[in-house]
């Protein structure tokens, strides 16, 4: 060998050249230093990257791959040779891995990075690839490069310098040679001298290109950026089949199989071996029905048995077509060629009983189809991004039966998982869901069971995404439970997942396990269940509840591996996610850079497993449904109502100040204050004028007489000695700081002996240890203190806190799901407070403006597209190719947008000019820069491109590479003076306390308006009429149907009972049917309860009843207080499906219960004396 093979990098960066020659020269004499060489050139050849795209100093180099994935868009196939070179240098040195084939192959992909980065950086996108050529021992070659730079050190040393300039430079190029040297003498064991040399070396290199940068204008080093990552996006390494082989080998490895493609080939004499998982290559098949034979890329054995074939090719660009290929490998498998090539090794009993004597076999339409081998793969070496599905991870089937579909995987199913999988069968298990409906034991109500039967029927269908919607306060976590029980005990899963986004949901469970008790024995005592302490789950464990984030942790961000098979089912809680408009980041989450990031990061979960994942949610976001497809089920707040699970909210009361009600309006030129995030006040003059109203309040503007005129008037209403429980929610941190300080200072002046701990603030930055947090929620639940909590997001989700029987909204959120969330904090029964509604305190006019949306509307929230993305999209030719639903292509649409948000930032920029002198200073540049390549100044830019179009756009930001760069630090800047709100020390009061009726202003004209409906539409609902002339007719599914119709109308039944206690001065609980019969028919307006009793004792006093039936009577009427109305669908639940059903009854009753009960609808609406 002549010459190096990374010759190209001299001159372009002698620092990673020289890594390069080091790592030849010890091969093949010494693999163990090649390969800690390579991982150095990684190393440096990624940091050097890092520097050219402005990538902040990361803590190692696994972060810095993961930021260049994020920032630059770098390929996966580049990424994963980056950290392939990480691992195995990583074992190298920590391990003495020695391996020849692997420090060879390190080498190949060190020679493909090399030139991709070549490319990249000396922008000689045309060059060609050197051929690489294996070193040999090239001692004398890599002495002569150590004599040359010893010559060039010595001569360095004894040159002369006339400025202080110079010789700083010559000090700089003395240490970049006394690195280049210790690189090359180095071995395994770097001596200290060595290694301070090398780092050294890597130190004034890095200061080198950052001296090299500094010379450059603004505009050249935006220019280069831009350049340096559109071409890291479009560049790829263009692997050799070879080395894709060497890549996918590893990933096998990884897995626990035993794979080499270069020798556990079946040509080289690779065999199955007892008690070995082999992935042997080119493995021999059959013949197919063109008369040919062929070889399947891998077939993997555990031990002597063939488990799985795989297709694995470097073109394989669509993986999950090429799957074809694989099934082919599995029909035209040869098992008596493997019987014979086997007996050759082994005795014939072990043969026998290794080899499959099975032929899965199906009719189809082509004909009968035979499969030898079960499980079928496809792969290209390229790890799995959902957005590029088809091409990339590792596809795979189980081609035993018709119904199991295709799918794509992050890694390989583990021998054992196999094997179990090989073990198992689905269709057998499923029947067990069938054979055992009954669910008893399991203590749920109706709905629950229909819920777990719901998501059982799915599963059945072969469902592997399933959504179940419960309104909050249903009893989600019971039903989860129900659902793991009988999952687990039909061995259809082996292991379930129960995932949560908050620590606190998870310990909430783990306490909902220890209390449920399932034939007398509770929950966690039945199975091993592993909590959130516990990183990995046993053999034996059943259940193990984690965190999104600790999942993120070591599945995502780490070199450990993470099964694929570790969980065969995923329960996920709270699956909603979708408040991202209004959502503060908590507890986890800010290990995230953005709820974008976040969003992407649980998908990626969700989609490593092999798994059926099943989501619970009260509020279903759209990505949810994205994810899981639409719920198979649905129990809503209304039904639980009606049920009597849950309680109704009584009209909300609006709380109205002065200020909240006209607004407040400051001019221009006004000297005001603002309250910078220290909590200083910095004086500031209004360049413009400025309308607040009350949405603004505590964001954009701090009154804080508005909050002290709420609170106190809030005194009015509540106890904080009682029992009922009251949640604020707050807009800020710093917000909820101020509410608890005017809360106590109200409620002592008339409560005086009242103690500190009553009203507390509960946030995630209460206090920064998330124990102590979750402890204050269990006091919040469970002890008389605090009795008034003021939060921001915490307690929005999943915190089930019966007592809660106030809810203050002194924040306007603008996603439904978090308003949702927020009221269903109040939902639960808790009669042991004389809680029999819940109310809601409306500080900020919230109730207006979303009361009107639907209950478990999906939020279409578009997340937040960056201007470079934008920028991109329009600059891409392909985007002007794809043609959107409109008829307008893409590019159109995301030029549409750019302009829309360039307008945003230029209106931002010129308020806010004469407030600071660096926007000001900031609009001039941008304005000269807009003039020369645009012929307008900046504040004309938007217009123009709007005029000229995406094409001519395109255009105008290739002449000006850095002004995205530039508009992103004004935009920081302009938010920097807008997100301090203004300080406004002005008098405040309550001017207006009402409830609210929907649209009418009294109550008196709400009850009115219902009498209108119910007397001018009575054919509107078929329950209607039944309810009017024939009440015995109403079924519950009715009965259901018309409360949601009314609700539809604002029409709901504690509004009715709110409306005739404020006119009447009678608190009568009518029940809806009680309300409609008085408008209809002129029923007196009785309690439904009393009307209950009555038609009890006529029912009583009309027969000589037996005490069994005695007894079933006042069963029958407390269940009508309950359920307003029984059919059959009501005896096929609770209590009564427990003691035999309606069956049962009908004997009691001597084959006249449903004579019973027509006369308990009769006589309930008797007029009563």
């Amino acid at each position: 060998m002549n010459k190096s093979n990374f010759d190209f990098l001299k001159g372009v960066n002698d620092f990673i050249y020289a890594i390069a020659c080091a790592a030849e020269n010890n091969y093949p004499d010494d693999p163990n230093t090649t390969l800690i060489k390579m991982r150095m050139f990684g190393e440096a050849t990624a940091k050097h990257l890092g520097q050219l795209l402005d990538i902040p100093v990361c803590e190692n180099q696994h972060d810095l791959l993961r930021e260049l994935g994020k920032i630059a868009f770098i390929d996966d196939s580049i990424l994963s040779v980056f950290h392939k070179l990480r691992r195995i240098g990583n074992l190298a040195v920590h391990e003495f891995h020695n391996d020849l084939d692997d420090a060879q192959m390190c080498l190949r992909l060190g020679f493909r990075l090399s030139v991709w980065y070549y490319r990249l950086v000396t922008k000689d996108y045309d060059f060609p690839v050197p051929m690489f050529v294996l070193p040999e021992h090239g001692e004398n070659l890599y002495h002569q490069e150590v004599l040359t730079l010893k010559q060039q050190l010595e001569r360095q040393a004894q040159e002369k310098v006339q400025s202080q300039a110079e010789l700083e430079a010559q000090q700089q190029r003395l240490v970049a040679l006394n690195g280049y040297i210790a690189i090359l003498e180095g071995k395994q064991q770097e001596t200290e001298a060595q290694t301070k040399a090398r780092l050294a070396a890597l130190e004034a290199q890095l200061a080198a290109k950052d001296a090299e940068l500094a010379k450059q204008t603004e505009q050249e080093r935006k220019a280069y950026h831009k350049e340096i990552t559109d071409q890291a996006i479009k560049r790829t390494l263009n692997l050799s089949e070879e080395e894709s082989r060497f890549l996918i080998d590893a990933q096998l490895r990884k897995a626990g199989w035993q794979a080499d493609s270069k020798t556990l080939r079946f040509a080289k004499g690779a065999r199955p071996e007892p008690g070995v998982n082999k992935a042997i290559a080119e493995w021999p098949t059959g013949t197919d029905e063109t008369g040919k034979t062929g070889f399947a890329d891998y077939v993997l054995f555990v031990g002597l048995k063939p488990i799985a074939v795989v297709e694995a090719k470097r073109k394989n660009t669509d993986v999950s077509s090429k799957l074809n290929e694989s099934y082919r490998y599995s029909k035209y498998f040869d098992n008596g060629f493997l019987r014979d090539t086997l007996l050759e090794h082994y005795a014939p009993d072990d043969v026998h009983e290794a080899v499959p004597e099975y032929e899965i076999s199906w009719q189809d339409t082509s004909g009968k189809q035979r499969f030898k081998i079960p499980f079928c793969y496809s792969t290209n070496g390229r790890e799995y991004r959902a957005a590029m599905k088809t091409k990339s991870g590792i596809w795979y089937r189980d081609v035993r039966h018709t119904t199991n579909m295709s799918k794509a995987l992050p890694e390989w199913h583990r021998p054992e998982e196999l094997v179990a999988m090989l073990g198992s069968d689905p269709q057998k298990q499923n029947q067990w869901f069938a054979e055992n409906p009954g669910m008893s034991e399991l203590g749920l109500r109706y709905y629950q069971e229909d819920a777990v039967r719901a998501v059982e029927q799915a599963i059945v269908n072969g469902q592997q995404h399933i959504l179940l919607a419960m309104a909050t306060g249903t009893g989600k976590t019971r039903t989860a439970i129900a659902l793991m029980f009988r999952l687990i005990q039909s061995q259809r899963f082996k292991r379930v997942l129960f995932l949560v986004d908050r620590r606190s949901l998870g310990e909430q469970a783990l306490g909902s396990f220890e209390d449920t008790r399932i034939n007398g024995d509770t929950f966690n005592s039945i199975f091993d269940i592993k909590g959130l302490t516990d990183k990995f789950p046993e053999d034996s464990t059943k259940i193990h509840v984690a965190t999104v984030q600790s999942l993120v942790k070591r599945t995502l961000q780490s070199d450990e591996p993470m099964p694929v098979g570790r969980y065969d089912c995923i329960v996920v809680d709270e699956a909603h996610r979708g408040y991202i408009l209004d959502k503060e980041q908590t507890e986890g989450e800010l290990q995230f850079r953005s709820q974008l990031d976040y969003v992407s990061a649980y998908r990626r979960i969700l989609d490593h497993f092999d798994a059926v994942k099943i989501a619970l949610t009260a509020t279903p976001a759209l990505h949810t449904v994205d994810i899981f497809g639409e719920p198979v089920y649905r129990y809503t707040y209304r039904t639980a109502v009606i049920d009597g699970y849950l309680i109704d909210q009584d009209p909300p009361i609006q709380i109205v100040t002065r200020n909240a009600q006209d607004g407040v309006y400051l001019s221009e030129g006004e000297q005001v204050e603002r309250l910078n995030p220290q909590g200083e006040l910095i004086n500031d003059t209004l360049a413009d004028d400025q309308d607040f109203e009350v949405a603004d309040f505590n964001r954009g503007l701090v009154i804080p007489a508005f909050n002290r005129a709420v609170c106190g008037e809030l005194t009015k209403y509540l106890d904080p000695t009682g029992q009922q429980k009251t949640l604020v929610f707050c807009v800020t941190n710093a917000h909820a700081d101020m509410v608890v300080d005017e809360l106590r200072t109200a409620f002592k002046k008339k409560y005086p002996q009242l103690e500190h701990d009553a009203i507390i603030k509960i946030t995630g930055d209460a206090d920064k240890d998330a124990k102590k947090v979750q402890s204050m929620i269990v006091r919040f639940n469970k002890e008389r203190l605090p009795n008034i909590v003021v939060t921001v997001d915490l307690l929005t989700t999943g915190v089930d806190i019966p007592s809660i029987c106030n809810i203050v909204f002194l924040r306007k959120v603008k996603s439904r799901i978090l308003y949702e969330q927020m009221k269903g904090r109040a939902t639960r029964l808790c009669p042991s407070v004389g809680k029999t509604s819940f109310k809601i305190f409306d500080c900020v006019d919230i109730y207006s403006s979303l009361e009107s949306v639907d209950t478990m509307r999906p939020v279409v929230v578009r997340p937040q597209v960056e201007l470079q993305t934008l920028v991109n999209e329009i600059t891409d030719s392909e985007t002007y190719k794809t043609i959107e639903a409109d008829g307008r292509s893409f590019a159109e649409h995301s030029h549409e947008q750019l302009v829309a948000k360039l307008q945003r930032i230029i209106g931002l920029a010129t308020y806010n000019r004469d407030r600071s002198e660096t926007v000001d200073k900031q609009v001039r540049r941008l304005d000269e820069l807009c003039l020369d390549a645009a012929g307008v100044n900046f504040g004309g830019l938007a217009s123009r491109l709007r005029e000229k179009g995406p094409h001519w756009s395109a255009e105008i930001f290739n002449k000006l590479p850095g002004f995205i760069a530039r508009l992103e630090r004004l935009k920081t800047d302009i938010n920097a003076l807008r997100d301090a709100p203004i300080f406004l020390d002005i008098d405040d009061e309550v001017v207006s306390v009402k409830s609210l009726y929907g649209d009418y202003d009294t109550p008196q004209d709400f009850l009115e308006a219902f009498d209108a409906l119910v007397q001018h539409a009575p054919n509107a609902q078929p329950a209607l009429q039944a309810v009017i002339n024939r009440p015995r007719d109403l079924t519950r599914k009715g009965l259901v149907e018309l409360q949601e119709w009314f609700d539809r109308q604002h029409f709901e039944e504690s509004s009715l009972r709110s409306a005739w206690k404020a006119t009447r001065n009678e608190d009568i609980a009518a029940r809806l049917i009680g309300h409609i019969r008085r408008a209809a028919v002129g029923d007196a307006l009785k309690p439904f309860d009393e009307r209950v009793d009555h038609a009890l004792a006529r029912i009583k006093g009309e027969n000589d009843w037996s005490p069994e039936q005695l007894s079933w009577l006042d069963r029958l009427a407390q269940a009508l207080k309950e359920k307003v109305v029984l059919d059959d669908d009501v005896f096929k639940t609770g209590n009564f499906h427990r003691r035999g059903g309606k069956p049962m009854l009908q004997r009691t009753f001597d084959d006249n219960l449903d004579s019973v009960l027509d006369k308990f609808s009769d006589y309930i609406w008797d007029e009563l004396a």
